[in-house]
């Protein structure tokens, strides 16, 4: 088996390769909030790249953040184009690679165990003003079924509450959750092993949503087109990945609740919505090289590109399946996961609708779905809402679908439960109103001279 690649590896080919998506930073940084408000404001100039802080006041570690920020980044980081990702992870979902497990790897360099154990050795920063505290933003979970003993591996929100305790909230109510349910319904503590840094295809796949029976390693594998190397955790009964970057091992306590929060969602808002469970540590194994990776929370880019990458690329394939019309989707970040623009080919009236409905039934966090002819990027905004300006009357072109269930983090819906609106912003088969148009090789000469004055997309 040729050599697995890893965090190290993918970040140094990144910066080799394609340096315009990394920013490094050689000079010493303050551990809390600085990631957070370096990402935000290159956000607000329309900048995304991956941050890598490589000294932290206090700490041995350096910090990598923004590692999803961008559609080029998500696609760049599995070696596919952005517009071929979620066609590849879709085939992924429906082809696993089962994972390998070895004797040790990397991320058992260097191991604290008993009294060695303190999670205040790592530079786990708080990330706005009003969270309750340090948060491990990009921890993957990693837990066996208590029951027959299938894997999984999920993202969950981690407060830093002392050296050798967590909050967890588990709030996605997902495998994991049902998991640790289970396992305190039987009066057992839930062993699990938090892993922070692996390689991008790791994390992704930690972001999605498989069936009981799969294994979310089995679909890192895919993405990585090779078995994925395992390890056995040192004091759980949990794999981790052998050259992770950071591995927290412990249990999530069977009938034990703490306050756990507020913290910066998605939404934009600070939520306490949490279920409180508490995890206590056993043990931290790290790499002698180690990474601190953290995912920007709020409604940065980062977080709503990696949280919606594995459902998108499951409605599409969803989609294509159903609609011979349909052609691609965007989900803005300005909708956080609350507003999707669809582009279709539209052969007959009416289909706007039935493309919009599908999706909002495919996706129930959806509030708003925009339709657009072929002739409209849906990854351009200014060109969506030019449709809706121009090719929609709200009389006739606009449904609201009220007492439908929608994400109970959106601070607008009462109890979870919210009201949906379509857009049908296409153009009606009979229309006769053309677009302006330029000559092609207008628009070539125009980019070849604005080239040579230094002016490139």
């Amino acid at each position: 088996m040729k050599e697995q690649p890893d965090l190290h590896t993918y970040l140094n080919d990144l910066k080799k390769n394609h340096p315009r998506h990394m920013i490094t930073f050689p000079n010493e940084v303050s551990r809390d909030f600085i990631s957070t408000a370096v990402a935000l404001e290159l956000e607000n100039l329309g900048l995304y790249p991956t941050l890598w802080f490589e000294k932290i006041q206090g700490f041995n570690q350096s910090l990598v953040a923004n590692l999803f920020a961008s559609n080029d980044l998500l696609a760049y980081s599995i070696g596919v184009q952005p517009g071929e990702f979620n066609e590849v992870l879709g085939n992924c979902l429906d082809k696993l690679i089962p994972a390998k497990v070895v004797s040790n790897g990397p991320v058992h360099d260097v191991v604290w165990i008993g009294e060695e154990v303190d999670l205040y050795k790592l530079p786990i920063p708080q990330h706005f003003r009003d969270d309750a505290g340090q948060y491990i933003t990009a921890g993957m979970v990693a837990a066996r079924d208590p029951e027959n003993g299938v894997g999984n591996l999920a993202y969950a929100r981690l407060q830093i509450k002392d050296k050798r305790r967590m909050g967890v909230s588990l709030h996605s109510r997902q495998h994991l959750w049902d998991y640790q349910r289970r396992a305190a319904l039987a009066g057992k503590d839930l062993p699990v092993a938090v892993i922070i840094g692996a390689h991008p295809a790791v994390m992704i796949a930690a972001a999605a949503k498989m069936g009981m029976q799969d294994d979310e390693y089995d679909l890192a594998g895919a993405l990585l087109k090779q078995p994925l190397t395992l390890c056995k955790g040192l004091t759980v009964d949990v794999n981790v990945p052998s050259n992770a970057e950071i591995v927290i091992e412990g249990v999530i306590k069977a009938n034990e609740q703490e306050t756990e929060g507020p913290f910066g969602e998605y939404t934009g808002y600070m939520t306490g919505r949490s279920t409180n469970n508490v995890m206590e540590v056993t043990a931290i194994t790290l790499r002698h090289d180690a990474i601190f990776v953290d995912i920007i929370p709020g409604n940065s880019s980062e977080h709503l590109t990696l949280g919606r990458a594995s459902k998108e690329a499951w409605i599409f394939k969803r989609m294509q399946e159903a609609l011979p019309f349909f052609r691609q989707f965007y989900y803005p970040s300005s909708g956080t996961h609350f507003h999707c623009y669809i582009q279709i080919e539209k052969t007959s009236d009416g289909q706007a609708k039935q493309a919009a409905q599908l999706l909002i039934g495919l996706d129930h966090y959806v509030k708003l779905a925009i339709v657009v002819d072929k002739d409209i990027d849906p990854t351009n905004e200014s060109m969506v809402m030019w449709a809706v300006a121009t090719r929609m009357q709200a009389d006739r072109d606009a449904s609201i679908i009220s007492g439908l269930m929608c994400n109970q983090l959106d601070p607008s819906s009462q109890g979870g439960i919210g009201a949906k609106m379509i857009l049908d912003a296409t153009r009606p088969i009979d229309a006769t109103a053309r677009r302006v148009e330029l000559p092609a090789e207008s628009v070539i000469e125009a980019a070849k001279l604005l080239s040579s004055v230094g002016f490139n997309r």
